[in-house]
């Protein structure tokens, strides 16, 4: 192998391996800058309102448990008045017959 055949192996584009490297290193970098910047810059304002949305979201959800379990109490006293007003109900049918003399 001779001195230009060397030369062309360790050159790509024009550039040795060497460059390439460092060209490399330098896009990795700046997308890292970009990275973080997005993160910081763009993102950032961001996550405190979404921390503040999550906790609005369990204040819901806890509220929502509450309604549920009163919506059920409420339900069992609605049955209750029902049956007591059946029996009410009854009790006059009953004493609206006995004032008519049974009849």
């Amino acid at each position: 192998m001779d001195k230009e055949e060397g030369v062309i192996l360790h050159m790509l584009l024009g550039l040795s391996w060497g460059e390439w490297a460092s060209i490399t290193t330098v896009f990795i970098f700046m997308a890292g800058v970009v990275s973080l910047l997005f993160k910081y810059v763009v993102f950032g304002p961001f996550q405190e309102d979404i921390k503040d949305l999550n906790k609005n979201f369990k204040t819901l959800n806890d509220n929502l448990r509450e309604i549920r379990i009163s919506i059920a109490e409420l339900d069992k006293r609605v049955d209750e008045h029902d049956r007591r007003l059946d029996r009410h109900h009854e009790r006059i049918k009953d004493l609206h017959y006995k004032m008519r003399g049974g009849s």
